[in-house]
């Protein structure tokens, strides 16, 4: 009687912890992925919409011939040197700067030409997204 009951076929504590664990690991490498998919994805969705905020702001600067101009205009405020605009965007700062650049003429090098260039920055405030550095854009003005 002993006989029939010495090769039952289960498995033993030992294989059963032995395939929890191997699943365990499997588990925890498989789940980090998603976690890293969930950061890339929150990274994409704040440049994605810092990019667009910064369109918006090219598109209201597009045709003027300076950026001061634009202080009586929506959201945007004077501050010393340069505009901006902390409300239109509850969780963007917008700078806009503006310079002035020479750059030698194609049809004659040894001129120069003036041109005015203005550089748009879109910032995430702390506490909202993911904290990036700036994002920035440049985009010359009619003169």
């Amino acid at each position: 009687m002993k006989g029939k009951y010495q090769n039952e076929g289960g498995m033993t504590l030992v294989e059963l912890l032995a395939a929890l664990v191997l699943l365990g690991i499997i588990l925890v490498a498989f789940m980090s992925f998603f976690t890293q998919s969930a950061n890339f994805t929150a990274h994409n969705h704040e440049t994605l919409t810092a990019v667009q905020v910064a369109e918006e702001v090219v598109a209201d600067v597009r045709d003027l011939s300076e950026i001061r101009s634009l202080k009586d205009q929506k959201d945007y405020k004077l501050v010393s040197n340069y505009i901006e605009d902390r409300t239109t965007h509850e969780q963007y700062i917008i700078t806009l700067t503006e310079e002035i650049i020479e750059v030698p003429r194609q049809d004659d090098p040894t001129k120069k030409l003036v041109l005015k260039k203005a550089i748009i920055s879109v910032k995430s405030r702390s506490g909202y997204g993911i904290n990036e550095p700036e994002f920035k854009t440049e985009m010359y003005l009619k003169r």
